[in-house]
């Protein structure tokens, strides 16, 4: 089967190792971030430099017809919208203004306007699978994580509306990828213990070895996407798989 892959936040950690895990099984991968990476096999990789921050700079792209050139004569699509922004890492009333406006487009307006497009774009014949990166964070109430928990729990109910609209030939699930060694979790751990008070657990996390490597957490999301049961669980967890619960 013809698979084209459109992956944002490709130029580092998860978004990276999936990148670079679906070049590896012969797939053609379309990358959306701010920066260009260097990945093998690199003929199969495009690369679109595009800050998916801002709403109307995507709008704008997509208006231009990139992603239906680059799905052209697909039988599978896969959408892993993985791209996203953790700050503020603060309780409210101690957030930064800034970060504030910065996330909420970013982390939840882009794989929104994304998911529409290619459903509304995708070649009748061809299986369109759209991932959002979730998180447990989306799932359960965490101090200092008002907006980010907010965008991803924005996400899983995303995935529950496109669900039960039931388009033909097109899955959904919001995956989260449990807890991965990336540049994210650095930034997590900077945060102070007053704006931030889980941070002492994310340290001990990183100290006692609790982070999952991006290539291994890559490997089982991609696992989950290929299954043939994918989009039977639309809030999903990859721990459901390694421990058996939801």
């Amino acid at each position: 089967m013809n698979t084209k892959t459109i992956i944002t936040g490709h130029s580092s950690g998860l978004g990276k190792a999936l990148a670079g895990h679906y070049l590896q099984a012969g797939c053609s991968v379309l990358g959306l971030a701010r920066r260009q990476v260097h990945l093998m096999p690199s003929e199969k990789l495009v690369q679109q430099q595009i800050d998916l921050g801002d709403g109307t700079a995507l709008t704008a792209w997509l208006a231009g017809g990139f992603l239906e050139r680059f799905i052209e004569g697909a039988g599978e699509i896969i959408l892993i919208n993985n791209a996203a922004a953790v700050a503020p890492n603060a309780v409210a009333g101690r957030q930064q203004a800034a970060e504030i406006a910065a996330a909420v487009p970013l982390n939840i307006t882009a794989p929104m306007l994304l998911a529409n497009h290619l459903i509304a774009c995708k070649p009748e014949g061809a299986v369109l699978k759209i991932a959002h990166i979730g998180s447990g964070a989306g799932r359960n109430a965490y101090p200092g994580w008002s907006v980010y928990g907010a965008a991803k729990a924005a996400l899983d109910h995303h995935a529950r509306c496109i669900a039960a609209e039931q388009h033909p030939r097109v899955k959904i699930a919001s995956i989260a990828p449990g807890v991965v060694d990336t540049a994210m979790q650095g930034e997590i751990r900077r945060a102070h213990q007053a704006d931030f008070p889980m941070v002492q657990r994310f340290l001990d996390l990183k100290s006692e070895g609790g982070l999952s490597s991006p290539e291994a957490a890559a490997a089982e999301i991609a696992g989950m996407i290929a299954s043939g049961s994918f989009g039977e669980e639309v809030i999903d967890d990859v721990r459901r798989l390694r421990e058996g619960v939801k």
